[in-house]
């Protein structure tokens, strides 16, 4: 990914990334894997991670890789997830009154943005960062860890061949890597 301590790309240092990705692991065996790569090759640069904060799914994964590896991980929760979903042991956890607090804060502690494969939260908090961006809001990078071709759908529409309700500028903003 090239991204070390202090790494710095897009005239920011990055020290925190949020990493959005999915609460179950979804059926390719190759999510999971990736997402343990991602976790330790994170801790292992010292880079922390902010994330959503579950045990479960790619989350949990990502949670325990970064925590066996010796690396800093803070999971910011909702407190209606609490009730079914707890959190992975070694993780900092923070909990929020809702979903709005939790994405503000995860964008607001982070350098930098990384979506790994997910289902419809992982893909609104991936677009509502993307449109921050092009709002001029924020200039953080935001990459996709396109495992398998998960998001090659998302990258052909935000690609805007021929669609006029798209800018082409979207594309420009995602750091896309397989």
């Amino acid at each position: 990914l090239g991204l070390g301590p202090r790494t710095k790309m897009a005239n920011i240092y990055m020290q925190k990334v949020a990493v959005y990705c999915g609460a179950t692991l979804g059926k390719n065996p190759a999510f999971a894997t990736k997402t343990i790569e991602l976790g330790t090759y994170l801790a292992s640069k010292r880079i922390s991670v902010i994330y959503g904060g579950s045990r479960y799914g790619l989350l949990g994964k990502l949670c325990d890789s970064i925590v066996s590896n010796g690396g800093d991980i803070t999971g910011i929760i909702p407190h209606f997830f609490l009730k079914n979903d707890a959190y992975s042991a070694g993780c900092k956890e923070i909990v929020v009154p809702d979903m709005h607090t939790r994405k503000k804060m995860m964008f607001d502690r982070s350098d930098a943005f990384i979506a790994l494969p997910g289902g419809l939260g992982t893909m609104e908090e991936l677009t509502e960062i993307l449109t921050w961006s092009k709002l001029g809001l924020h200039s953080k990078p935001v990459g996709l860890l396109n495992v398998d071709g998960y998001y090659d759908h998302f990258l052909e529409w935000v690609g805007c061949e021929g669609d006029p309700l798209l800018s082409c500028q979207i594309k420009c903003l995602i750091i896309a890597v397989k």
